[in-house]
């Protein structure tokens, strides 16, 4: 798989430690500083709207000199915004609304935990603390102790030389927690993944053709089956390594990992389906240079069927990877099992149908069959119903269901096709006549090619009011149907130059 999981660094490094507590029954920024929620609530607001002196007022800056809090407490605030944007994401919902503070966090009482950095040097827990105002109540402001570890926190979590060369308008403007700087290392990442992608896929095809070729092995189209999902991994690797380089907020790096490895699933999942097509193309071709034609038809339907599983198996994966609980979602489908029965039951029926189809194989895909009052040709049999062009060239879709239960005439199966015509002769034809007649049909059938000679017939028939019948019949040794109605055009002229145009007639 890709290294995307090395973007997992940020989820690793942040440990949410904070005790659950109940829902809010209002948004968190409208507690007030006196409880946890509330106090880190505004800090954070302050400084997404860029307010960083009035973000420093729920920091405990008591170790700080006094002259220099004016100036250090805003710098400090915006440090420790960019290190919680990196490296703990906090639920602010997960905080304590209780002025007190959590009381079963195993803390000292006046204190709480917003979670744990997980840093080069151990893990740093980040702290909020209860601070007594002179003539008002207690306040909540990030620790002392964690206020004196942010510029150490931010040197190995803040944003490095860019912070220095960018101006603050691309670090304050941003858009879904990402910030403009972001967004535009993220449009060149992006760019930079598909011309590397599109470059490296034509090298990867011609060197994945090479390989074949030394092995002696047929190449077949799997290299170029291959390259777009190859493409797409590649990006993939590609946006993966730059994104690294981005300090994205926990969030968006999560929903990026996600993002990557749902897409990945998704590549090598288009990869395997291709290489079934290749490998269906070749399974078919050994079994036709062996002669299994009734295994052939077999072919499409079982790759189909892989491909399904396959499907379901990345769809599992996927939804997996991004966190939603496969179990849980079974069972739900368990508890309207019944349901879910009866809605597929006509869905079941046309499954047993094609597998009935696929095992009996009264007709296959390239048939001519005839169907009730339809003629026409197989096109596909598919999973729920199967394809039929008509003479006239309109498709039919019959539910496999109900294709399997008809009375099914191959018509491409015969090994000959019958030539019937019965001729008249006016009345008074004498009995001489009518056996020359006879005789000489019997001799034309027979002289003509792929005609069977022992099939060949030609019988006076009967005397009606108006005229003599002659019936004819002969088999023709062909099984395709356009070879067989050039062959019947030449029996009939001859037949009608044998028994005259005028007076006689072909029915």
């Amino acid at each position: 798989m890709l290294p995307v999981a090395d973007a997992a660094r940020a989820q690793a490094s942040a440990t949410t430690t904070t005790t659950a507590a109940p829902q809010p029954s209002k948004p968190a920024i409208e507690y007030g500083p006196d409880t946890p929620r509330g106090a880190l609530a505004r800090f954070l607001a302050a400084c997404r709207a860029g307010q960083y002196a009035r973000a420093a007022e729920y920091l405990n800056l008591r170790a700080t000199p006094t002259s220099a809090r004016a100036r250090r407490g805003p710098e400090l605030a915006r440090e420790l915004e960019a290190v919680l944007d990196r490296a703990l994401w906090v639920d602010l919902d997960k905080l304590s609304d209780r002025p007190e503070g959590d009381p079963n966090d195993s803390l000292p009482p006046g204190k709480d935990s917003l979670g744990t950095i997980e840093t080069e040097n151990g893990p740093v827990e980040i702290l909020i603390e209860r601070v007594p105002q002179a003539g008002s109540p207690p306040v909540w402001k990030i620790a002392a102790t964690t206020v004196e570890v942010i510029p150490a926190l931010y040197e190995e979590f803040g944003w490095g030389p860019l912070a220095k060369v960018l101006p603050a308008p691309f670090f304050q403007i941003r858009f879904l927690q990402i910030r403009l700087w972001q967004w535009i290392g993220l449009w060149l990442v992006a760019t930079i993944a598909w011309a590397v992608s599109r470059v490296f896929r034509g090298v990867t095809v011609r060197l994945a053709r090479r390989i074949l070729a030394a092995q002696g092995r047929p190449n077949g189209g799997l290299a170029e089956h291959a390259a777009a999902p190859l493409r797409l991994l590649i990006g993939l690797l590609v946006f993966a390594s730059g994104t690294r380089f981005l300090a994205l907020a926990v969030p968006v790096d999560r929903f990026l990992i996600g993002l990557q490895s749902a897409l990945a699933i998704i590549a090598f999942t288009w990869f395997l389906l291709r290489l079934l097509d290749v490998l269906a193309v070749r399974v078919e071709q050994r079994l036709l240079e062996h002669r299994h034609a009734r295994a052939v038809a077999a072919v499409p339907f079982g790759r189909r069927a892989v491909k399904i599983f396959v499907a379901i198996i990345a769809l599992v994966a996927a939804l997996q990877n991004f966190g939603f609980n496969v179990t849980g979602i079974v069972a739900g489908l368990g508890l309207g099992g019944l349901a879910v029965a009866l809605a597929a039951q006509k869905t079941l029926e046309n499954l047993f149908g094609s597998v009935s189809l696929v095992a009996d194989q009264p007709v296959r895909v390239g048939d001519v069959c005839r169907f009730g009052e339809t003629v026409g040709t197989v096109e596909d049999i598919g999973l729920r119903s199967t394809r039929l062009r008509t003479n006239d060239r309109t498709i039919v879709t019959v539910p496999n269901a109900q294709f399997s239960t008809l009375a099914l005439e191959n018509l491409s199966r015969r090994d000959r096709i019958p030539v019937r015509a019965t001729l008249t002769l006016p009345h008074g034809t004498g009995a001489g006549r009518v056996r020359e007649v006879l005789t000489a049909l019997r001799d034309m059938v027979v002289a003509q090619p792929k005609v069977e000679a022992d099939s060949a017939r030609a019988h006076f028939a009967r005397i009606t009011k108006d005229a003599l019948e002659i019936e004819m019949r002969a088999y023709v040794m062909t099984s395709r149907w356009e070879e067989f109605v050039e062959i019947r055009e030449q029996i009939l002229l001859r037949a009608l130059e044998i028994v005259g145009a005028t007076d006689a007639a072909l029915g």
